[in-house]
């Protein structure tokens, strides 16, 4: 990328979930020494690194400088919130993002959890029963941030279920946010299968 470009921004996913950024360091070290490369750790993953990347590529042929890309970058990654709704915990268990423990008993009880990816890790939001308990709380944790928000971006994430996504959640937000823009994708693979079928999720952005 360096060949083609002068200046060069890379969004890496949080270093709390893969060596990327560790990997990126130490390539530029032997390879860059005038610090063309410039790596952001977003502390993000799954759907909220998506959305980053796709808010900060849009606005880059309209970056008035590296720096000003640089910081509208780290004010992306600031603002940028997403939400995932499992369905069953056995698959994080599998993939050692939880403890067995934890998967067994979440499981058990029919406790459907909401985590979301940050420079942390992923963290547990809450919980809910019901498939059918999850567009509310997503609406609750939409509107403080969008109520007032001109220009909103929403990323809706699915899995085997996008008929329910697509035909359900997406026009509920669609008409509680009418200012959003709200885009639809499947969840990538790796998220995919540490979460299982049955998980959608939602990524906002204030201002897309």
């Amino acid at each position: 990328v360096l060949e083609r470009f002068e200046r060069v921004l890379y969004l890496s996913v949080g270093s709390a979930y893969t060596g990327n950024v560790t990997a990126a360091r130490k390539w530029q070290a032997a390879n860059d020494p005038d610090g063309r490369l410039t790596i952001l750790d977003t502390g993000a993953a799954s759907g909220k690194l998506g959305l980053t990347a796709l808010a900060v590529a849009r606005s880059a042929s309209r970056a008035k400088s590296a720096e000003a890309m640089l910081h509208f970058a780290r004010q992306t990654v600031a603002h940028c919130e997403e939400l995932v709704f499992l369905d069953q915990l056995k698959y994080l268990v599998a993939g050692g993002r939880i403890s067995r423990t934890g998967g067994f008993f979440g499981d058990l009880f029919r406790v459907k959890p909401v985590v979301s990816p940050t420079a942390d890790g992923v963290t547990k939001v809450g919980v809910v029963r019901r498939a059918g308990d999850q567009l509310p709380m997503a609406i609750e944790h939409l509107e403080p941030a969008l109520e007032s928000a001109s220009g909103p971006l929403i990323l809706l994430e699915y899995t085997d279920n996008r008929e329910r996504v697509d035909g359900e959640i997406r026009p509920a937000l669609q008409e509680r946010f009418p200012q959003a823009e709200i885009l639809l994708t499947p969840l990538s693979l790796t998220a995919g299968v540490h979460m299982g079928p049955g998980t959608w999720a939602v990524a906002w952005l204030p201002q897309g």
